[in-house]
């Protein structure tokens, strides 16, 4: 496209001379310009892009996006917006021809749960639809490749360029996870949603967002991914979980929503689309029985645990606001295979079992062991740290929720960055501390990760279970600059095989 173009379709106003310069791909990053790009400016909580104007010119780009003409010619075409946060995104719709009104796409957003949901939306829209691509957390599928993720939600240049692939490999749909930090930065600008999911919301994040208000108001943002004066599509549905009160007011003029619901957060006020009626828990895996609008439908899944019914409930309303026949779905999601480091599953010699997860919040932590719970029949224990370089506050709640939760807990290092471990420790442990009372002998506190997740094990029995949460899929830790090889799951599987020395 030119220059021109791509200005009229976005309310740009070219300054200096711009006529026929054409436009190949979209950049934000200066160290990543090649000849014939759009390097767009944009001003974001850390750092400015206007101060990288003449290196992008220096490095070839064909042009250059700002909210602010700069005092002095980079020495290319300069194209001016009102703001430039959404440019990038935009940009690369209009280059890649627009490939998400080509693909059935289904959103997903919340605090957890995202990862799962995602994972069962593909195998279904792939199921009912003929393939499906996944953008999330753990990697991201086009049909022809898989790529490691590294954002949960990729940034608008990149994540247009992955939807036109998907379109390329002739794919049917895509399952996206999108996070609040996407939302608020205008990643997903212009994405037209088939359906938009709210799984859930609790603490996380704030060590971005100002305040537990302004993260639901990021993740609120997902309505305007379904609607819009400019929108191909028909309207896109908004799914929402009426057990949480966060989203009583989820609703917009012109919006529709459809409301689903476990019933175990307290009974849900007015109309429910979905409701659960019936569950059956063990360490094969669930059977679901629900009300879809009038119509009882079962489900049998090979995933365990409690959260995953709240997962395997929102992805069947997804389904219903995409359009399937409610049947067609649990048949579908009946055959969804198991996701990594979610609740996955590794039995241990002495009888009982492992289980790893990803929850690395006070609510997922709790969901996880109440989950562990029902699937145990002699003692639970916890294995988990805190991040370091993030939300403090969680900290003292995480190791409250262990404390109520597990029957033995092991503190020990998750991803420290910055920070010294053993005082990231020392804050978990004040909060189950104070929540323990007499109790907090049964807490142990390892910095060591492997040396924590082997001690557990090690004292495992029959019918024990053992979670090892917060890192889940992740095969790193970071400590300071350094980013290390740490695999929870490879330390169990070495542990089993007796590959790992006794603590």
């Amino acid at each position: 496209m030119t220059l021109e173009q791509i200005a009229a379709a976005l309310g740009g106003r070219i300054s200096g001379i711009g006529s026929g310069v054409e436009v190949r791909r979209v950049t934000v990053d200066s160290r990543d310009v090649k000849p014939g790009d759009l390097f767009v400016a944009v001003r974001g909580n850390a750092a400015d892009g206007h101060r990288w104007l003449d290196a992008a010119a220096a490095a070839g780009c064909t042009a250059v996006a700002v909210m602010d003409p700069p005092a002095t010619a980079p020495g290319v075409p300069v194209v001016v917006f009102r703001d430039t946060r959404p440019v990038p995104a935009l940009a690369a719709r209009l280059l890649h021809g627009r490939p998400d009104t080509r693909l059935k796409i289904a959103g997903v957003t919340g605090t957890n749960g995202k990862t799962t949901t995602a994972f069962l939306l593909r195998d279904m829209i792939a199921t009912l639809n003929g393939g499906c691509g996944l953008l999330g957390t753990i990697r991201y599928e086009t049909g022809a490749a898989s790529y490691p993720a590294p954002l949960t939600t990729p940034d608008g240049p990149r994540l247009y360029g992955l939807l036109a692939d998907m379109c390329a490999a002739e794919l049917a749909g895509c399952a996206l996870e999108v996070s609040s930090h996407a939302l608020d930065q205008d990643r997903t600008a212009g994405l037209e949603l088939d359906v938009g999911l709210m799984t859930n919301l609790s603490r996380d994040h704030l060590d971005y967002h100002d305040g537990f208000d302004d993260y639901l108001a990021a993740k609120l943002r997902i309505r305007e991914l379904l609607t819009g004066p400019d929108r191909t599509k028909a309207p896109g549905i908004l799914a929402v979980n009426a057990d949480d009160p966060a989203f009583a007011d989820a609703g917009a003029p012109g919006l529709e929503v459809l409301r689903w619901s476990t019933g175990w957060r307290g009974a849900p006020a007015g109309t429910v689309d979905v409701r659960l009626l019936d569950v059956e828990l063990d360490r094969a895996g669930t059977r679901l029985r629900l009300d879809v609008r009038g119509r009882a439908v079962g489900l049998d899944s090979a995933l365990v645990g409690r959260f995953n019914v709240e997962n395997l409930t929102a992805a069947v309303a997804a389904g219903l606001a995409l359009g399937y026949d409610a049947a067609d779905v649990c048949a579908a999601l009946s055959e969804a295979r198991q996701v990594p480091g979610r609740i996955e599953g590794f039995p241990l010699p002495s009888g009982g079992v492992a289980l790893v997860d990803y929850a690395h919040t006070p609510d997922a932590l709790d969901a996880v062991l109440k989950s562990s719970r029902e699937l145990c029949s002699g003692r639970l224990t916890a294995v988990f740290g805190c991040g370091g370089d993030r939300d403090t506050g969680k900290r003292p709640e995480m190791g409250a929720v262990a404390a109520r939760g597990a029957d033995a807990t092991w503190i020990t290092s998750d991803n420290p960055r910055s920070e010294d471990p053993a005082a990231i420790c020392d804050m978990i442990f004040a909060g189950y501390r104070e929540a323990a009372g007499a109790g907090r002998d049964a807490c142990r506190v390892e910095v060591d990760r492997t040396r924590a997740i082997t001690g557990a094990l090690q004292e495992a029995g029959d019918g024990d279970v053992v979670v090892i949460a917060g890192k889940g899929h992740e095969d790193y830790q970071i400590i300071g600059d350094r980013r290390l090889d740490l695999d929870d799951r490879s330390i169990v599987r070495d542990w089993i095989a007796g590959k790992v020395e006794p603590t």
